[in-house]
């Protein structure tokens, strides 16, 4: 399955971080990790999608010590 991912605030506004589409959730979890550490937000949301349907199917709070 392959899905597409978006990185928003904790009200789901985009913050425009480029998360490259995939299939491992783990990479790209470090991946919003690592660009939220860059662009100094401490709290995220990581939004999961479907490529193939357009749905939302998970989301998952990112917050940085």
């Amino acid at each position: 399955m392959r899905y597409y991912f978006e990185l928003t605030d904790e009200h789901y506004n985009d913050l425009g971080a480029f998360i490259p589409d995939g299939s491992n959730r783990q990479v790209t979890i470090n991946k919003a990790r690592q660009w939220m550490k860059d662009n100094g937000f401490k709290k995220a949301v990581l939004a999961i999608n479907s490529m193939r349907t357009g749905n939302l199917l998970d989301a998952i709070d990112i917050e940085l010590d």
